[in-house]
């Protein structure tokens, strides 16, 4: 008879959510729907597993489980799982049995036990059985309903119409921050920082709850893991999400998590990659395609990001560079997308608090609306829900909930409300501090300490009141971010007043300056800071823009300036010859491309090998099939062979001179490009 369920009482007791997924599991058991074969896929560690086990346990089915992950090499592997649960220890009738055999005795006991159900766990290891399992399954499923797990989507002939017509399937989500909390609860993880950490770190994705519980269980710090214990859990992590990856294919993922969005055009900045790796990426249970371009799950991006820079920092900051350059490129290529570009910059910022403060989720499909009189109890309801969930306050605290309505009644334009599903999901207000409204807020004791000190600036704004749904923060939190940044054009003077310890070190980061003499702290103790930022002389968008190139002097990343950079490259190409002996040049091309080379310190061998570099590189322009191949050779005669004067190179080539100086300026531009944005192994 069906295999025994072995699972502790603890894991039993740990498990939470998957209300809707263990429904659909039932109703599919019970045939009340068209579909024969239900298939639920994620990634590694999402819980497929622990779904299935849930549905053995707690379902008046009779279930029979066939697990992949026990290695399935052929026919015999899979059928002898099914042994001792169809036949009793002594009623196997023969030593050999036939397919047929089995197929039989699964509809006979299908008479006697009306609700049986076969699960299939591990079903992306049944690959090397697929064509037998076609024909054992077609003769099976219109008696008996299948549900299968596994990693991927189902591929191959599954999609033929024939099956596809038997087939409903459905992606495993990661648990709620609600979700990961209750299982906080259930492991006796008390302290809020401490259910916020787990919440984070995971992502909802159920094997880093467990993994990270467990740590925390053991007695780790309340607000931060241990660098040792988050690089261990990285690397179980890792293994776990790529076990069935290409080795070589860690490169691609590692160059995808260096980006916010990615595509193909954006990777091969970083990396050589092929069109169909390009696809294969795409297909990984924990990408996902939006309406311009591929993300990866927050967590998943957070963890292979982690390992990336613990075990290759360098190579991490030289494809940072290249990225934000790859970026820059776009926008001066489209400058009417500067402002979508935003999120994408900012998550190229070289401190990760920012990136991995701003840069979370990517709900789709939500809406802007106004907001009216009749949604103001459910904004307050979502400010002091958002504020509890994300901030160790006193319950009792209302922060400035009091401030919305009167606010609301003075400048209801100053609110925004964020929709989806016809449910309003969050709030921001951009607070104008003209004179009416400056009457309301002088009068709250935390504004107190800033409207005492406080020269009123024209076009200044507060923003202090933001609410979230707080199961859909994290999801929401770059959309809210982009949009309050949209907002920003709008103001000349900024205060962010906020008691959201993990934004204090972000504001300063991102331009904003400390205020310290506005700070408050309301009667339960709950601490609030103040910043301001001045857009009087410059936009916030060409802040950041600076600051993401703050600390990388031309040392480090010339690109900055594209323009210092082509003028210092024809430089190096006019003393080309002389590059084995001259230091200055060598040095000034090790600052300009420092990702290409590996110096050993001797200026001779340096020098030649910079020669070889910007021959190979004009040899690959050189050989280009978009018609671009001229370019090289304008470089080739102007530098490497030093052809004098220019008309004689014009005239080799069949071009007017005018032509010529044209030509020389776009491929030294064209050159530019390809050093900063190729490392040398790319060249092949």
């Amino acid at each position: 008879m069906p295999e025994n369920v072995k699972l502790s009482k603890e894991a039993v007791h740990y498990f939470v959510g998957r209300e809707e997924e263990l429904h659909l599991m039932r109703k599919h058991a019970e045939g009340d729907w068209d579909w024969t074969w239900l298939h639920i896929f994620g990634q590694g560690g999402i819980g497929k597993t622990s779904l299935l086990t849930q549905f053995r346990l707690n379902s008046q089915f009779t279930c029979f489980y066939i697990d992949g992950n026990k290695g399935v090499q052929n026919k015999e592997d899979f059928l002898h799982q099914l042994d001792h649960q169809i036949w009793g220890e002594d009623e196997r009738p023969f030593e050999t049995l036939e397919t047929d055999q089995y197929i039989q005795r699964l509809l006979s006991l299908s008479t006697n036990f009306p609700k049986i159900i076969l699960l299939i766990d591990g079903f992306e290891k049944m690959r090397l059985v697929e064509e037998w399992l076609m024909n054992w399954l077609g003769d099976i499923l219109p008696f008996i309903p299948i549900i299968t797990a596994g990693r991927h989507p189902l591929t191959w002939k599954w999609r033929l119409p024939e099956w596809a017509s038997l087939i409903y399937s459905f992606k495993l989500s990661s648990l709620t921050p609600s979700q990961v909390s209750l299982y906080a609860l259930k492991r006796g993880i008390l302290p809020r920082d401490q259910q916020l950490l787990l919440s984070r770190f995971s992502g909802g994705i159920p094997l880093a709850m467990a993994l990270t519980a467990e740590v925390l269980v053991r007695g780790s710090r309340t607000d931060v893991l241990d660098r040792s214990e988050q690089n261990r859990l990285i690397s179980v992590l890792m293994d776990e999400i790529t076990r069935t990856l290409p080795e070589q294919f860690q490169l691609v993922l590692e160059a995808s998590s260096v980006y916010w969005r990615f595509n193909e055009d954006r990777l091969a900045a970083l990396v050589d990659i092929s069109t169909s790796e390009f696809r294969e990426l795409t297909q990984l249970p924990f990408v996902k395609q939006l309406e311009d371009g591929w993300v990866h799950h927050d967590a998943v991006r957070a963890w292979i990001h982690k390992d990336l820079i613990s075990r290759k920092p360098h190579s991490y900051e030289k494809m940072r560079r290249k990225a934000l350059h790859q970026i820059r490129m776009e926008e001066q290529l489209s400058p009417n997308l500067e402002a979508k570009l935003r999120m994408d910059k900012m998550f190229l910022h070289e401190h990760p608090i920012v990136r991995n403060t701003c840069c979370l989720g990517n709900l789709e499909d939500v809406e802007i609306r106004e907001c009216l009189e009749s949604n103001l109890p459910a904004v307050e309801l979502l400010y002091l829900d958002y504020l509890n969930s994300t901030v160790s306050v006193h319950s009792g605290d209302r922060h400035l909930a009091d401030l919305i309505r009167p606010i609301w009644e003075l400048e209801p334009s100053s609110f925004f409300t964020i929709w989806r599903n016809d449910r309003m999901i969050a709030f921001y207000a951009m607070v104008p501090l003209v004179e009416k409204i400056v009457d309301v807020l002088g009068k709250e004791p935390l504004l107190q300490p800033f409207f005492g000190s406080w020269s009123p600036v024209p076009n200044t704004y507060l923003l202090a009141l933001v609410g979230v749904d707080p199961d859909l923060e994290e999801q929401t939190r770059s959309s809210i971010t982009d949009l309050l940044i949209n907002h920003f054009s709008a103001a000349e003077w900024i205060l962010d007043f906020t008691c959201q310890k993990e934004w204090f070190p972000v504001f300063e980061l991102l331009g904003f300056e400390r205020a310290a003499w506005a700070d408050a702290i309301t009667a339960l103790g709950t601490e609030y800071r103040a910043y301001t930022l001045d857009l009087r002389t410059e936009d916030f968008l060409t802040k950041l823009d600076r600051r993401l190139s703050g600390h990388l002097t031309q040392s480090t990343f010339p690109q900055t300036d594209p323009e210092t950079g082509m003028k210092d490259l024809k430089k190096i190409l006019k003393g080309y010859h002389s590059l084995p002996s001259n230091q200055l040049l060598c040095e000034l091309y090790r600052q300009l491309f420092p990702h290409r080379l590996d110096f050993d310190g001797l200026i001779e061998n340096v020098g030649r090998q910079i020669q070889k570099d910007l021959l190979q590189s004009i040899e690959v322009i050189s050989k280009e099939e978009n018609g671009e191949s001229i370019l090289g050779q304008v470089l080739k005669y102007t530098y490497i062979h030093r052809i004098k004067p220019q008309e004689l190179v014009a005239r080799r080539l069949n071009i007017s001179l005018a032509s010529y100086y044209r030509y020389l300026q776009k491929a030294l531009t064209r050159l530019f490009d390809y050093l900063v944005q190729n490392d040398h192994s790319t060249q092949g």
